[in-house]
């Protein structure tokens, strides 16, 4: 086992306790409860969300509890494409790592949310470069990393997650979905 102190990571948009939404949800949980268990888990969810309101949910939770030498890591990216002009934008990201009654257990949880706002569809190179992304992402947490590795690792993979939205979202007609910046630069 790594160590007994929880890491708790939240990265971008808001942090909430996990509720019914109406969005789509996104939950990886790792939660060891027998002695020695391992349970590690990395998952990839890319939806459309429509409609007015965009409050989808993604959660990475570990609570090993009850146990000795136990350890949870709980991994979860989502990203929500979403299109239109909804009135309320709320999606909800959180990672919680929490030990309970245990002795010498780890736990470590990692949650990256990424909403963009496209008519687009991902391409096929796109879709491959996520399930590479997840790939490895499953990959990481079994390799035994410190957290502080893995939590690194996790980083460069949703750096790349999101280039792979961005760059992969293409129009009905197959261009490329692009954020348009009304200034023209000087001549």
């Amino acid at each position: 086992m790594r160590r007994a102190a929880a890491l708790v990571v939240v990265c971008l948009l808001s942090l909430a306790a996990p509720a019914v939404a109406g969005g789509p949800d996104h939950l990886v949980d790792a939660s060891p409860t027998a002695d020695g268990a391992a349970i590690h888990r990395a998952d990839v969810q890319v939806v459309r969300q429509g409609g007015d309101t965009i409050d989808a949910q993604n959660v990475a939770q570990a609570n090993p509890h009850d146990c000795t030498g136990c350890e949870g890591i709980a991994v979860a990216f989502q990203a929500v494409i979403y299109k239109g002009s909804p009135s309320t934008i709320a999606p909800k990201n959180v990672a919680a790592a929490v030990n309970s009654n245990c002795t010498r257990c780890g736990a470590f949880a990692y949650a990256y949310q990424y909403a963009v706002n496209s008519d687009g569809h991902l391409s096929q190179d796109a879709r491959a470069q996520i399930h590479a992304i997840e790939d490895e992402a499953r990959q990481d947490v079994d390799a035994g990393l410190s957290y502080p590795d893995l939590d690194a690792r996790l980083h460069d993979l949703a750096a790349r997650f999101r280039a792979a939205i961005d760059g992969g979202l293409t129009d009905p007609h197959d261009r490329r979905a692009t954020e348009r910046d009304d200034q023209q630069p000087p001549q």
